[in-house]
């Protein structure tokens, strides 16, 4: 049976010579201590000399913990406090008796930073997505086509260019690609609001909200919905560009949030968080934030809407604007503090997180015998060697050649089958924040009321599965600490719930909730795996090609949100709507299929991965 850890990363352990002085000094001094202590108990006449020396020995050693942050940290067999009764993990030593891994606790600081940043930046982009679509109404408000080409113009953005951006972060320098993105996300953001006043105040939205009472919800309301029916956004040649541009913003802000999606959780994370139990709690965490925010932030957004009319996306942008501040100061924190650490990633060499290329290499030539301690003679070169611009669209950043390049590599993966089988559960509209089954349900007589509980519920569900996934993990009586077992339990649970919705589809009186119910039931076990997704790209994939594969992972599901929306535009009646559901069934079980054919070869996959754990 293949071992999929020869694809692994870090599988050699460090070398001597990676050893710093100071950290070699320190380790003697331990050693001197020791022969000192010896000499005190045999030598009364110089107990006052000695004593002066252990007191100089002992700062020395308290002084270690500090320099070792600042240098390559290097544990002589670790100490026992380190460990939680959580975290009792196999730590395997190098020939040197030292372990390849930051102590716990930077793991866990660290790991902490990169969780906040996140937070805050998704708090900001789920309120700008939820009100959105709502202002886009409110400009047409006798069409759906805004919103609709809103949504899908991000989708194909994302299907096209996602290699490409997943390919970027394997090639270039990690912190020169957070910055592009942090830029990217606020220049769009930015611009966006921009672009959404001057439309307001085109059509006359902003003159009637202002003129209106602005204590009054109800009169603001009124303008809004009033006011654009004499001039919507396809009234004008300038209302239409100005859409056209939003569209092209929108599409750059999903590719950079792509982008930092890609760098801080399949890239930055796994190389910091060396040890899997830690590293499957963040990823558990990752998924708390996105589900959290998918409920709070659309809350607050709406809220903020109902108190400042028209002008709420001023402020929910701002917000969102500014939040991509403090997400470059933590990742840029993580970055100074672990960049000197020189961590051990491969046999090719070390991780210092000033690897990879310049981003000017885009479009100045690329001359890998340049001497970085040239910098001039490197521009010169660079110059010399721009290239045009039927080189750069056609050469190696043309995003068909990388989806080609980037199936190559994805399909020679070990975690080939994990990867589809994830992607297969997005070709479903059975979910309970599908905008498709939303719309169907609402014409076939379920109240606004009971649409809103059944998202609500979904999200709550899909949070609870997050939850429990380590109480799950570490059960003594099933699991055993084999997430394959708890993956195959969590897409097998999904399959079966869907196949019950299918069931119960057609039914009436209170059986139709039985299809609701199960639909919620089955976000748990497409969270849940989701979770050990993530693990096994981030310990199973190369890290030179695992943006490229993450890059392929994304655009696949977002091939699967646009064929689900072609073929349910493709149907000609709602009482064709049993396709799409048997459709979705059909994928769902795939996925399923999938991840069984991989749980039969790889079943133990996990004693291989724990075995490894200190050296990736």
């Amino acid at each position: 049976m293949d071992n999929p850890l020869i694809e692994n990363e870090e599988t050699e352990p460090i070398s001597s010579p990676i050893l710093s002085p100071t950290v070699t000094s320190s380790l003697l001094n331990q050693e001197t201590l020791g022969n000192e202590n010896h000499n005190i108990n045999n030598n009364d006449n110089d107990s006052g000399n000695n004593n002066i020396k252990i007191k100089n020995k002992e700062e020395e050693l308290e002084e270690l913990e500090e320099i070792n942050i600042n240098q390559a940290i290097i544990t002589n067999g670790g100490s026992e406090e380190e460990e939680d009764d959580d975290d009792q993990e196999n730590e395997e030593i190098d020939n040197n008796g030292s372990l390849i891994k930051l102590p716990k606790k930077y793991e866990v600081s660290f790991s902490n930073y990169i969780m906040i940043s996140h937070l805050i930046t998704r708090m900001g982009d789920k309120s700008w997505a939820f009100i959105i679509p709502l202002f886009l109404i409110t400009l047409s408000p006798n069409s759906l086509i805004p919103v609709s080409v809103f949504g899908l113009s991000q989708y194909l953005f994302r299907l096209v260019f996602g290699p490409t951006i997943g390919k970027m972060t394997d090639k270039y320098k990690k912190v020169q690609i957070i910055k592009l993105g942090i830029f990217s996300q606020a220049f769009a953001i930015g611009l966006s609001c921009i672009i959404l006043f001057i439309l307001f105040k085109h059509v006359g939205i902003i003159e009637n909200s202002s003129s209106t009472s602005p204590t009054s919800s109800t009169s603001t309301s009124i303008s809004l919905s009033t006011s654009a029916e004499s001039s919507t956004l396809f009234s004008s040649d300038l209302s239409i560009f100005l859409f056209i541009l939003l569209l092209l913003l929108s599409s750059i802000h999903s590719l950079a949030t792509q982008m930092m999606d890609i760098s801080v959780e399949r890239k930055w994370t796994p190389s910091i968080v060396k040890r899997d139990t830690r590293l499957t709690k963040v990823n558990t965490r990752m998924r708390q934030i996105d589900l959290g925010t998918e409920m709070l932030a659309p809350f607050l957004a709406g809220l903020i809407a109902e108190l400042c009319g028209a002008t709420s996306f001023i402020w929910i942008g701002v917000f969102n604007f500014f939040s991509f501040f403090p997400q470059y100061i933590l990742l840029k924190i993580v970055y100074d503090r672990v960049s000197v650490l020189n961590l051990k990633i491969d046999k090719e060499g070390l991780i210092d997180f000033k690897d990879g290329k310049d981003l000017s290499t885009i479009v100045y030539g690329d001359d890998d015998d340049d001497d970085d301690d040239d910098d001039d003679n490197n521009m010169e070169k660079n110059l010399k060697s721009k290239k045009s611009f039927k080189e750069f669209l056609m050469g190696e950043w043309n995003p068909f050649t990388n989806i080609i390049k980037g199936w190559i590599v994805f399909k020679r993966q070990s975690v080939f089958l994990v990867i589809l089988a994830y992607c297969l559960l997005w070709f479903t509209i059975l979910s309970p924040h599908d905008s498709i089954l939303t719309a169907y349900l609402s014409n076939k007589g379920y109240s606004y009321i009971e649409l809103s509980i059944f998202r609500g519920l979904g999200a709550i569900f899909g949070l609870g599965s997050t939850l429990l996934y380590n109480r799950l993990l570490k059960s003594k009586r099933v699991f055993k600490d084999n997430m394959n077992k708890l993956s195959l339990f969590y897409i097998l649970e999904e399959g079966i719930f869907v196949l019950i919705s299918g069931l119960f589809f057609s039914s009436s009186n209170w059986l139709k909730y039985i299809f609701m119910v199960s639909i919620i039931l089955s976000r748990c076990g497409l969270y849940g795996f989701e979770i050990t997704e993530i693990h096994y790209v981030q310990r199973l994939v190369h890290h030179s090609e695992r943006g490229l594969v993450s890059g392929v992972e994304s655009s696949l599901c977002s091939l699967a949100v646009l064929i689900m929306f072609i073929i349910s535009s493709s149907l000609q009646s709602t009482n064709n709507f049993f396709i799409l559901i048997w459709v979705s069934i059909s994928f769902v079980l795939a996925g399923g299929l999938s991840f069984f054919i991989w749980f039969l070869k790889y079943n133990d996959i996990d004693k291989n991965i724990n075995k490894n754990s200190s050296t990736i």
